[in-house]
């Protein structure tokens, strides 16, 4: 049964491995970790995306412009405390692409919203857990830029996976 789900291309949910019309991308600032722009870079780097090794090489240029988390209190207890919590993750990301007749530049708005509920007087689990959902919002919106920029590249005349 193994072989057979092997042999099919079967994957788990999620997983996506990303085209070659990315490779050669010069992402900036994704040399730092804990932003999105270092989660997009990692995600690709482990897709197996092969990266310019700097902007003037570069076929394309993704530029997170802006990443922001934000929160407000959904509902309180009797005492005041928070029991329900509102993250939101804004981004802009700025795609580059020269060509012939100058560089285009694309502006593109994301933004994602989670819920958390806490339950117990634990301050710091809830900040721990907090900090765990942000992480995989940061995650979550790399997947997406992704995706976004897979349908954006298939556009492009001359790139691979083209239609």
């Amino acid at each position: 049964m193994l072989l057979l789900l092997a042999g099919c291309g079967f994957h788990l949910k999620g997983f996506a491995q990303p085209s070659q019309a990315l490779n050669g991308i010069f992402i900036p600032g994704g040399d730092v970790r804990d932003t999105l722009a270092g989660v997009l870079q990692e995600d690709l780097l482990s897709g197996g995306v092969i990266f310019a090794p700097d902007v003037k090489s570069a076929r394309y240029r993704l530029q997170v412009t802006r990443e922001k988390f934000s929160s407000r209190v959904l509902s309180v207890d009797a005492n005041g405390k928070a029991l329900d919590q509102e993250i939101r993750l804004q981004a802009e990301f700025l795609l580059s692409i020269p060509s012939a007749s100058g560089e285009s530049r694309e502006r593109q708005p994301l933004e994602m919203v989670r819920q958390l509920s806490y339950s117990g007087n634990d301050e710091l689990g809830q900040r721990n857990e907090a900090e765990l959902l942000m992480t995989d919002m940061r995650h979550d919106m790399a997947a997406q830029a992704i995706r976004m920029l897979e349908a954006r590249m298939k556009q492009i005349p001359g790139t691979p996976g083209e239609p």
